[in-house]
């Protein structure tokens, strides 16, 4: 393991290596590192450019501003680190970990973000593909980006540019989607369903060959609702229990609502009002529930087994 000051020693070897690289007599020394715990690292604005860091852990590690540039940083683990405004620009980042990072402002124009197929490096390699689950992208700019199969579960993508992106079979479940750029994406396969998905997202993606949510009519869940309040009412001798498994009711206006002992299984509620909403013994497993408006709205008894959004506070 090398320590800070080693490190630091070897970026100004690199710099002098990046200066001189065309030179008949090279100076300085290409800086090349593998499975090297950095947890933790400050290196703002450093110029990493050419790089190697095969199997490295960047953990929470502060790299703003930072130029990787055409780096190698095949199977790196970048979770929760801080790379706004970082330079990504034509590097390999195939099998890396990007999940809870802050991607705000983050170039990765060009990168291969393919996933991994030979083992990672010991002992702190990652694999298979990319992770941008939970992460910040706030308009990160991955035009033309190779993201085949890449999750980008619960992440916020906040105009983040992604044209000409190949996202083949990404997964874009629990994320929120808005002024995102995909003109001239690969989009087949991508999975949106449980995606909270701008009316203008829905314009973006109507057509592709993506895995698209089917918004759901107004009248169509207002008679659901209407009836499911019946079946209540009436202990299931009137009316109909309301079964919304895979709706997609993101931003719907559900506030008073009586859906007590009904099975919204994956059901997309993100941003929706569920303002005084008795949810008594509701199945929200897997819902996703980001942003929703849960004020004295009652639970008990809820499933909620892998659903996403609830606030920690709120009384189950």
């Amino acid at each position: 393991m090398n320590a800070p000051a080693e490190i630091f020693e070897q970026i100004r070897q690199h710099g002098e290596y990046l200066a001189n690289r065309n030179n008949k007599i090279p100076r300085g020394k290409q800086l090349t590192l593998s499975g090297v715990d950095l947890t933790g690292v400050k290196l703002v604005g450093a110029n990493l450019q050419r790089t190697v860091f095969q199997g490295c852990r960047f953990y929470c590690a502060d790299l703003r501003d930072a130029d990787f540039t055409q780096a190698v940083l095949s199977g790196c683990d970048f979770s929760g680190a801080d790379l706004t405004n970082a330079h990504l620009i034509w590097a390999n980042l195939r099998g890396a970990d990007l999940s809870r990072a802050i991607l705000k402002g983050t170039r990765f124009e060009n990168a291969d973000m393919r996933p991994m197929t030979e083992p990672p490096t010991p002992p702190h390699g990652k694999g298979g593909t990319v992770s941008l689950s939970d992460s910040m992208l706030h308009n990160t700019n991955l035009t033309q980006a190779k993201l085949l199969g890449a999750s980008f579960v619960g992440a916020i993508l906040d105009g983040a540019i992604l044209e000409n992106a190949d996202l083949e079979g990404a997964d874009f479940s629990y994320a929120t989607l808005n002024a995102v750029q995909l003109k001239g994406a690969k989009l087949h396969e991508a999975n949106f369903r449980l995606a909270d998905l701008s009316p203008d997202m829905f314009k973006q993606i109507k057509g592709s060959d993506a895995r698209v949510p089917e918004p759901v009519a107004q009248h169509i869940l207002d008679e659901a609702v209407r009836q499911h309040m019946r079946w209540v009412d009436s202990d299931g001798t009137a009316g109909r229990r309301a079964v919304m498994v895979g709706w997609y009711l993101a931003r719907a206006h559900l506030a008073q609502v009586n859906l007590s002992g009904a099975d919204l299984r994956r059901t997309n509620l993100a941003n929706a009002n569920l303002h005084g909403a008795k949810l008594i013994c509701t199945d929200l497993r897997e819902a996703n529930l980001m942003y929703a408006n849960f004020t004295d709205a009652d639970l008990r008894g809820a499933m909620i087994e892998g659903a996403r959004g609830l606030p920690t506070t709120l009384k189950i």
